[in-house]
C-alpha cells in the first residue's frame, strides 16, 4: 500500500487533510505525489470523503481558491473549505473539468447549506454520464440520500442517466462492485427495459447481490414464465422461491420433489402451498417420496424430505423418521440424521420425546447432539440432569451452547417461569 493508500486507509482526518494539503500547495516537483494522492482519493469510499468534507472545516485558517485555478487537487480541497465563496468558486471550476473525482465533489456540494454552491453542484453532476462519473456520483448521492439539503438530488441524477445518450453509463452501474450502487443501476436498468431476456437470467442466476438477483428474476418471470424451471436451479432461495409460485397450476407433484426438498424453508413452503392450493396434502408426496429413498438417494434431498415433513407431518410420522436416524445396516450421512432428529423434535408426541430423542444427545454427530438437546428444550423438566452435564462437557461449541439452552429452560421450569 502507498503513503497515500495509507493515509487515507487509517481514517485520520486531520493528518490527511495536512498532507493533502502541503502537497497541493507544492511546487511542480510534486507533481508526481499530487497524482499518487489523486489516485488514492479515486478509490476511496463517500465516508472519507464525508469526514474529510467535516474536517476541513474545523481546521483553522481560510484558503481563498486562485482565479482560474485548474489544479484538481486544489480545487476538491477549496470545494470543502469554511467559506461559501470559496466553495462556489471551486464548484465552478470543477465544472469545466471531467472525470470521476470531480463528480464525487460535485455530489457532496449536492447536499451544501448554501443555495448557490448547491444549484451550482446540481447542475454540473447533470453533465456529468460519462460510465466511471456515473458510478461516482451515484455512490455519493446515495449515501447523501437521508439528508434534507440533498433532497431530490439523486431523482435529479436519475432522469441525466434515463436519456439515451447515458445507456452505457447504466450498464456500468447495473455491473458496479459496490452493492447498493449495483442495485440502483439495476432497478434503473429494468425501468428503462435495457435488460434483455439473457442479461435477466444471468442477473438472477449469477449476481453476488440476493436485491439484483430477485429484481431480475421478477421481470423475468413477467416476460416469460417458463422460465421458472431454469430459475428452480439457481443459488438464491429467493429467486427460486419466485420460481415455484410461477410454475403453472397443473404442475405434477414429481416436478415439485425438488422444491419440497429444498434446504430454504421459504422455497418448501412455497411448494407445499402449490400442492394445499389444489386440495393434496404435501404430507402424502413428502412420505411417499421419503418410502422409495435409499442408500443411493441424494443426502440432501433426503435431508429436505425429512425437513418437510416435520413441518407438515403429524405424529404418525415418527417412525418413517426415525428410520433416517437408526437405520444400522446402511448408516445415513450425518445431514440427513440431523435433518430427521428435527423432525422428530416437533413432531412427536411430548410424553415420547425423552425416550426416542435422550439417547441421541450423547450421539458422536455433534449436529445429531445438537438437535436432540434442541428438541428435548420443549420437555426440559425431565431431562436427567447427567444427559444435560454430558451435554455441556461436549467438546463442540454448538452442543455445549444447546445444552446450557437446556439448563437454562430447567431453571426456569424449577422457578415456575415457562421459557421462551
Amino acid at each position: 500500500m502507498t503513503r497515500w493508500g495509507r493515509l487515507c486507509a487509517s481514517g485520520t482526518v486531520a493528518e490527511l487533510l495536512a498532507e493533502l494539503r502541503a502537497v497541493a500547495e507544492a511546487g511542480e516537483g510534486a507533481a508526481y505525489d499530487r497524482a499518487a494522492a489523486l489516485k488514492a482519493l479515486g478509490g476511496a469510499g463517500p465516508g472519507l470523503w464525508l469526514s474529510l468534507d467535516r474536517g476541513a472545516r474545523t481546521v483553522e485558517g481560510e484558503r481563498s481558491l486562485a482565479a482560474g485555478e485548474a489544479d484538481p487537487l486544489r480545487l476538491l480541497l477549496a470545494a470543502m473549505e469554511r467559506d461559501g465563496r470559496t466553495r462556489q468558486a471551486a464548484v465552478e471550476g470543477l465544472a469545466h473539468t471531467g472525470g470521476p473525482l470531480v463528480a464525487t465533489a460535485l455530489a457532496l456540494r449536492t447536499a451544501d447549506w448554501v443555495d448557490p454552491v448547491r444549484e451550482r453542484a446540481v447542475g454540473a453532476l447533470a453533465l456529468r454520464s460519462a460510465p466511471d462519473e456515473a458510478a461516482a456520483a451515484v455512490r455519493m448521492l446515495l449515501r447523501l440520500r437521508g439528508r434534507r439539503r440533498a433532497a431530490g438530488a439523486l431523482e435529479a441524477y436519475r432522469e441525466v442517466l434515463a436519456a439515451p445518450e447515458a445507456r452505457r453509463a447504466v450498464r456500468a452501474l447495473a455491473a458496479d462492485e459496490e452493492p447498493l450502487t449495483r442495485r440502483f443501476g439495476v432497478e434503473l436498468a429494468l425501468e428503462l427495459g435495457e435488460f434483455v431476456r439473457g442479461d435477466l437470467v444471468r442477473t438472477a442466476l449469477r449476481d453476488p447481490d440476493q436485491v439484483c438477483r430477485r429484481l431480475c428474476a421478477q421481470r423475468l418471470l413477467e416476460l416469460d414464465p417458463d422460465q421458472a424451471g431454469r430459475l428452480l436451479w439457481a443459488r438464491s432461495a429467493a429467486v427460486r422461491e419466485l420460481a415455484v409460485a410461477a410454475l403453472p397450476e397443473d404442475v405434477p407433484a414429481a416436478r415439485l420433489t425438488a422444491p419440497l426438498a429444498d434446504p430454504a424453508r421459504i422455497v418448501r413452503a412455497q411448494a407445499r402451498w402449490r400442492l394445499y392450493s389444489r386440495g393434496e396434502p404435501p404430507a402424502l408426496t413428502y412420505r411417499r417420496q421419503l418410502v422409495r429413498c435409499g442408500p443411493q438417494s441424494p443426502p440432501r434431498m433426503v435431508a429436505g424430505l425429512a425437513l418437510g415433513l416435520g413441518e407438515c407431518g403429524d405424529g404418525t410420522d415418527v417412525p418413517l423418521l426415525l428410520r433416517l436416524v437408526r437405520e444400522a445396516r446402511t448408516p445415513w450421512p450425518p445431514v440427513v440424521r440431523r435433518a430427521a432428529v428435527r423432525a422428530v423434535g416437533r413432531l412427536a408426541p411430548r410424553e415420547d420425546l425423552l425416550g426416542l430423542l435422550g439417547p441421541l444427545a450423547t450421539d458422536a454427530d455433534p449436529g445429531v447432539a445438537r438437535e436432540a438437546f434442541e428438541a428435548l428444550a420443549r420437555v426440559a423438566g425431565e431431562v436427567p440432569p447427567e444427559t444435560v452435564w454430558f451435554g455441556r462437557t461436549r467438546p463442540e461449541p454448538a452442543v455445549r451452547k444447546a445444552a446450557e439452552r437446556l439448563r437454562s429452560a430447567q431453571r426456569q421450569a424449577q422457578s415456575g417461569h415457562r421459557p421462551r
